[in-house]
């Protein structure tokens, strides 16, 4: 004989077996940051996760939380150490993890004593920002071959501009690491990880959370017209937010231009 179950529990079974799953795939991400060498406990060790921008600090026992998703990628770091880099498994969530940070030599470049103080208002601190008046390079074949404007050195003329010119170097770099720069918008959004990047002055985060070779930041800066000064002083937030308004000025320029 068939045991007959209403219906009412077998909804709230799936609803709640269904909810667990879900639950599985999201959470708190628990862990303890150690040296390598002689197992003592890290404090103020910074803990990114790149794929949300979220960003959170160790305490004095090294321990964190952070949230996270399976598959999210979390980027832990110590001025001193190499970087170490963590993807989000299910099952993670259940469990504190222990994480062995490698001693790595400071570089001269990686330790700056100043910086441009931020008020932590957008508009304020872009003012803040010291930035020099852009240059273009022209580029006129008239000049060796006539007009051009009715023959095939009209296309010669377009194509060499696009590639001296630098709004024609930054439109080819920006298209090329769009998908990474569209991600700066959530950098604001979480106030840890502001506070954490406008402490660091390393850079190695910046291609880390954007996967951006690092002359690349600073090729694209130096075409959005960000002097050296402003290079080797600013913070890493203050780099990543000059990339993020130079990439939507500059996006909508392009759009204009088509």
């Amino acid at each position: 004989m068939l045991l007959r179950i209403p219906v009412f529990y077998i909804i709230m079974f799936f609803l709640f077996f269904g909810s667990n799953l879900s639950a599985q795939k999201s959470g708190i991400y628990k862990g303890l940051i150690y040296a390598q060498k002689d197992n003592k406990p890290l404090e103020t060790a910074n803990i990114i996760n790149k794929t949300e921008f979220r960003g959170s600090i160790s305490n004095r026992s090294g321990y964190f939380e952070i949230e996270a998703k399976v598959g999210d990628t979390l980027i832990v770091s110590y001025l001193g150490f190499k970087n170490y880099e963590i993807i989000v498994h299910p099952g993670d969530f259940n469990r504190i993890h222990e994480i062995y940070l490698v001693e790595q030599p400071i570089s001269l470049q990686e330790v700056v004593i100043t910086g441009y103080a931020l008020t932590g208002i957008l508009k304020t601190d872009l003012r803040l920002l010291p930035v020099k008046k852009e240059q273009k390079i022209d580029i006129h074949l008239d000049y060796y071959f006539g007009d051009t404007t009715s023959n095939r050195l009209t296309r010669i003329n377009k194509s060499l501009r696009k590639v001296m010119d630098p709004v024609g170097l930054l439109y080819n770099l920006f298209s090329t690491h769009g998908k990474d720069l569209r991600k700066l918008k959530k950098m604001q959004k979480d106030e840890e990880l502001v506070r954490i990047l406008n402490a660091r002055f390393d850079r190695k985060i910046i291609s880390d959370l954007l996967n951006i070779p690092e002359e690349d930041v600073y090729r694209m800066l130096g075409l959005c017209a960000y002097d050296k000064k402003f290079l080797e002083e600013a913070s890493d937030f203050q780099i990543l937010e000059a990339l993020r308004v130079c990439y939507e000025k500059h996006k909508v320029l392009f759009k204009q231009s088509k």
